[in-house]
């Protein structure tokens, strides 16, 4: 299945496929964008009224950013905007999005969700959550799988493999080498895979 390499973050009308998600009370739509490696990106769209309090986690781990809408992370509110890096292995026990939620998110593995009882080694601390908009040029979340680095306005993006995001949340790019870096309004956020 061809993967997407590019995408209008303000559109509605993606081709979004319904999936189940397992310990939750409704579904995420999703489409499926273009990765490398072990790596499994995904733009989501949570529905209003999604809960998942049913504790458990997954093996990989898990960056996204909240495009619209906010989503509750055990008990902590992520706004558009915000970048939040969860370890591998993390206990979850309370994700909400009372109404609806549209995130980019990026997995370092299979998105196969455990519960706790199968969840060997499980951690509980280890979340960290930035602000893409709020945040100068330069870098700005360094992670064991990537390292995402903010772009100014026309600063030209010098990566050759990675993810470029607007700033305002409105275009994401895959950029791979030879390919032109996509629109960016007002500045781009650039995920770098490691390794």
């Amino acid at each position: 299945m061809t993967r997407i390499t590019q995408a209008d973050l303000t559109r509605r009308d993606h081709r979004w496929r319904e999936v189940p998600m397992p310990g939750a009370n409704l579904g995420l739509e999703l489409l499926r964008l273009d990765s490398t490696g072990d790596t499994f990106a995904i733009l989501g769209r949570f529905p209003a009224g999604f809960e998942r309090i049913r504790p458990g986690g997954y093996l990989a781990a898990e960056e996204f950013i909240v495009l619209t809408g906010f989503l509750d992370i055990e008990g902590v509110r992520r706004h558009p905007g915000d970048l939040t890096y969860i370890p591998p292995r993390f206990l979850r026990t309370d994700m909400r999005a009372p109404e609806g939620c549209t995130v980019l998110a990026w997995f370092g593995g299979p998105a196969v969700f455990h519960s706790a009882e199968r969840l060997d080694g499980a951690v509980t601390d280890g979340i960290v959550t930035v602000s893409v908009q709020d945040a100068a040029a330069g870098p700005l979340l360094s992670t064991p799988a990537a390292d995402w680095v903010v772009f100014a306005p026309g600063e030209p993006v010098t990566e050759a493999e990675g993810d470029s995001v607007a700033v305002g949340l409105t275009w994401w790019h895959r950029l791979s080498a030879g390919t032109p870096p996509g629109t960016g309004d007002g500045g781009r956020v650039v995920r770098v895979q490691r390794g």
